[in-house]
């Protein structure tokens, strides 16, 4: 099935006792409430799928990322996006501005990968920033912003492409140049919170041929622009979801505990410490709560993994919150669950771990920010509550455990949406 989970300190838990339980799983592919936009050919043993003829109207596309972890939610996203089109025979490229396991992962969906970390001095732009900080970091690097074009510009034009998409904020930032060559599109996954990258996205957005936001949240930033925009959820795999016992025992997990599980990377914006305060509010015998995520923002993750671990231990929760680092194996994990958490303070363009957790009919408990409402119907396909409130949060999910007519509406509910 994978690998175990196992806390920060790198030591495997024990396999849970006693027989395996057979609880079905509580969902399927086939009821996955969001396909693929794209066809994602997945072939079996023995069976390979030809890829469509090329079209006539067959275009070379330049996929730039600014990120280089295949395991983020907007390089999940594009990655099916890359998959579909190269099986309906388009050619796709890509290139990474930072440098990661989004290439590998990339080749492997077809796309031709050109540079696998290409930044030439943006890395330091945080999207988290301060606006001042923010301004501060951008006006130092409008040198690099140019030395970037003119590089993806060469690229581009040894490649032959015919469009450009660019996939975030730092590769957002080149449009304006690159636009005087090719089309560029955008996939807007967020609303930049501080002032100066929403004025960046603004004036940019002016440049592009088109724009396909995650939610109407994320689309409000480029209301403006006078350029086409279009409001696309991100594409969610189907996945195979197997039997909560089966699940459980691959993951090392205990088959006698409520497990609450949040899928988010580290960082601070994304509310592990709102969980577990919220875990320290709760009366014995608590659920197990399961911190489920990478490092992927560098230096600040590590920093913020250090601080969770001290936080856990002030309110000696050591059996009761298990901070596990990156989970590749979504699907079981979430299948192993009983509930999922998404105390995010930030407002994120769309919420894909929602989405994937409400395919599995699995409650949700979120923040009311950003795209997260386009998802979750107050008390129906979810619940929400306002961001930084530990207080609020442990009550939902007291009231979720105990009120079974309660859970049961929010797994339908989050399945039908």
């Amino acid at each position: 099935m994978g690998s175990r989970v196992s806390r920060s300190s790198g030591r495997a838990h024990p396999r849970p006792r006693g027989p395996p339980g057979t609880a079905a799983g509580r969902g399927s592919a086939d009821s996955a409430r969001r396909t693929v936009l794209v066809r994602h050919h997945q072939p079996t043993s023995g069976c390979v799928h030809p890829r469509d003829p090329r079209p006539s109207n067959a275009v070379r596309i330049l996929f730039v990322n600014p990120g280089g972890d295949a395991a983020g939610g907007a390089e999940r996203s594009l990655e099916l996006l890359v998959r579909g089109l190269v099986d309906r025979g388009h050619d796709a490229a890509f290139m990474s501005l930072t440098a990661g396991t989004a290439a590998a992962a990339f080749g492997a969906a077809g796309a031709t990968v050109l540079a696998d970390g290409f930044d030439t001095g943006l890395a330091g732009s945080d999207r988290h920033a301060s606006s001042a900080r923010f301004a501060l970091n951008a006006a130092s690097m409008t040198g690099a912003v140019v030395r970037m074009a003119r590089g993806v510009s060469a690229m581009a034009a040894n490649y032959n492409a015919d469009i450009v998409h660019s996939n975030g904020l730092r590769s957002h930032a080149l449009t304006p140049y690159l636009a005087r060559r090719w089309p560029v599109v955008w996939s807007l996954r967020e609303r930049p919170a501080n002032g100066t990258a929403r004025a960046i996205i603004a004036a940019t957005s002016r440049s592009t041929s088109a724009i396909a936001a995650t939610s109407n949240f994320a689309a409000q930033s480029v209301s403006h622009c006078r350029r086409p925009v279009y409001v696309v959820d991100d594409p969610i795999e189907p996945m195979q979801f197997v039997g909560r016992a089966q699940a459980r025992s691959a993951l090392g997990l205990p088959l006698d505990r409520r497990v609450v599980v949040m899928l988010a990377h580290l960082h601070p914006t994304k509310g592990h410490d709102v969980a577990v305060e919220a875990w320290a509010q709760l009366p014995h015998p608590r659920p197990l709560l399961v911190l489920a995520g990478g490092d992927l923002y560098g230096e600040a993750s590590v920093v913020y993994r250090r601080e969770l671990g001290a936080l856990i231990t002030r309110h000696n929760l050591a059996d009761d919150v298990w901070l596990v680092g990156l989970v590749p194996e979504v699907s079981t994990l979430l299948s192993a669950s009983d509930l999922l958490i998404h105390p995010a303070s930030y407002p994120e363009g769309f919420g894909r771990t929602i989405a994937e957790a409400q395919t599995a009919g699995i409650p949700v408990i979120a923040t009311n920010l950003g795209g997260v409402r386009e998802l979750i119907a107050d008390g129906d396909s979810g619940l929400l509550f306002e961001p930084s409130d530990p207080s609020a949060l442990a009550r939902l999910v007291g009231e979720v455990f105990s009120q079974q007519a309660l859970a049961e509406r929010l797994s339908i509910g989050g399945r039908r949406t």
